[in-house]
């Protein structure tokens, strides 16, 4: 039987921290924040889904960043100086499960190392990125205080194409068309490719990334 998901995971959770005693809110600097950190703000915590680093004309350096509270999902933009002091939260190391399958709207994960099973739920991903979640596809999830705060599937997957559209008369060398992968996904590709071929795909969008 499927445990509940905050009794397994503080249990997970506590294994990940014992290699971790001491551990403390680093301070970085502004230009040192990437995509994937978890930050505290004002006694909340946000994940960074975008950084970009700017050199204005005038004026010193910064990094604009998008950012989402983990708790509500509330999103933000906030703007950091280069040489600003920003602390990152204390998170232990994300955990790693396997996706075994669905039931109703949550996802049934077996953890990597002991093989017991935990339920999570579904919309931890976007619709797009269920479209590639594949069964026995690595997934690795943060967890705080029992909580399961974010889930990451691999950056990028191996899809076959099954078929694609037409090439138009009209179409330019920049020109996109629709290809159908063997997981049913529809995505915008080169006109050069076709039925048979193998692609890398990013998982966070369904972009296309190289044919391989």
């Amino acid at each position: 039987m499927l445990r509940r998901v905050a009794l397994q995971a503080a249990r997970w959770q506590h294994h990940a921290k014992a290699s971790q005693v001491g551990v403390r809110f680093l301070h970085l600097n502004g230009n040192q924040v990437r995509p994937g950190m978890a930050l505290d703000i004002d006694g909340k915590i946000y994940r960074v889904t975008k950084a970009q680093h700017v050199k204005p004309g005038k004026g010193g350096a910064y990094v604009q960043c998008d950012m989402k509270e983990i708790k509500t999902g509330n999103k933000m933009s906030k703007r950091f100086r280069a040489a600003e002091s920003v602390q990152k939260a204390p998170l232990g190391p994300d955990v790693y499960f396997q996706f075994l399958y669905y039931d109703g709207n949550n996802l049934v994960l077996m953890h990597n190392t002991t093989y017991e099973q935990m339920e999570v739920p579904k919309d931890l991903f976007t619709p797009r990125q269920l479209e590639f979640l594949a069964e026995g596809m690595t997934l690795s999830l943060q967890i705080v205080d029992g909580d399961v705060l974010w889930a990451n599937m691999p950056e990028h997957i191996t899809l076959t194409v099954t078929e694609t559209t037409a090439k138009g008369v009209a179409d330019s060398p920049l020109s996109v068309k629709d290809a159908t992968l063997e997981n049913g996904a529809v995505v915008k590709v080169p006109l050069f490719i076709e039925a048979g071929m193998q692609l890398k795909i990013a998982t966070e969008d369904g972009s296309y990334v190289e044919k391989l």
